[in-house]
């Protein structure tokens, strides 16, 4: 390959995913954005794939990675000095900026259509196929399969929250309808009112879990199982769980990769097959693993279950 650059094999699954590191990777090699795609299609096309390129797959891989800024872009010069880009939150101990720039929200319905064909799965299979089977269990049960003992964890309803250790849930049983995906690093936080908060970005810790809602009324429920597959097996992303909302959508739950570009990417991909944008922020609320829904009394069934 020219240029002294030697691009990774395709795996058997996470093409997608795959395509966006190699972009990733010849933007730090200074390499023009024009030769990037050249040097991408070709490596695809040095073996035989599981499928075929999807139009402008590519192009879009290459030019989303090269129109990212660094958190700390050197672009806005004046007088010589670095304007470095403002880093705002409520207190000194907070890890989330005040302010989140959010994933595109482009429904491509003909592209989620075609991700459906090449990875269709049925509520039924979904659930045949999941390596623990939980409709039985308590939500403390599993929220204790999701949690570590001594992390906290935020439960409730919209205006009615409470920030507890897993341990604490776990002896409950029962509990409220939403959950916050990701652990707490304080029972207390200051939100942007500058007013104490149970739930608010300023008590989230790390990102732990991402969730993607899938509940376009275009999709049937076997659509929306089949976008929560398509995106595990494209983009290699870990399925934790999957919850139905005991309405019209489904929650899938996957695990951090830890990487703020590739859980970006994967929250992107997931707006582009009818996401829910919102749950990129990390105070976002999800449906709690079999517990009932208030509004209608139905219960919110856990699907899936990877203990892995």
């Amino acid at each position: 390959m020219s240029m002294g650059v030697k691009l990774h094999d395709f795996p058997l699954h996470g093409i997608h995913h795959h395509i966006f590191l190699l972009a990733n990777y010849c933007k730090k090699r200074n390499i023009q954005e024009l030769k990037a795609k050249q040097l991408i299609y070709d490596k695809f096309h040095q073996s035989e794939q599981r499928r075929p390129l999807q139009p402008n797959e590519v192009e879009q891989a290459v030019e989303t990675a090269y129109r990212k800024k660094s958190s700390y872009s050197l672009s806005q010069k004046r007088e010589g000095k670095v304007n470095l880009p403002r880093f705002s939150k409520t207190t000194d101990g907070g890890l989330w900026n005040n302010e989140m720039p959010m994933p595109p929200d482009v429904f491509d319905y003909s592209f989620t259509k075609r991700a459906i064909q090449s990875a269709p799965w049925s509520l039924v299979d979904m659930f045949e196929d999941s390596p623990l089977k939980l409709t039985g269990c308590e939500t403390g049960e599993i929220i204790s399969m999701l949690f570590e003992p001594d992390e906290l964890v935020c439960c409730g309803t919209v205006n009615n929250f409470e920030t507890l250790t897993t341990r604490e849930w776990s002896s409950r049983g029962a509990i409220a309808e939403q959950i916050v995906p990701n652990s707490m690093r304080a029972r207390l936080g200051i939100n942007k009112s500058n007013k104490e908060s149970v739930r608010c970005r300023d008590t989230i810790g790390l990102r732990k879990f991402l969730v993607v809602e899938s509940d376009k009324e275009e999709l049937s429920m076997d659509d929306k199982a089949s976008v929560l597959r398509y995106l595990r097996d494209e983009l290699d992303a870990k399925l934790k769980m999957v919850v139905h909302s005991g309405s019209e959508s489904l929650h899938g739950w996957y695990k951090s990769s830890g990487n703020n570009l590739i859980d970006w990417e994967l929250m992107r991909l997931a707006c582009k097959l009818g996401a829910d944008k919102r749950m990129w922020l990390p105070e976002q609320l999800a449906r709690s693993p079999n517990a009932i829904r208030s509004k209608n009394n139905k219960k919110q069934v856990c699907l899936y279950f990877d203990p892995l």
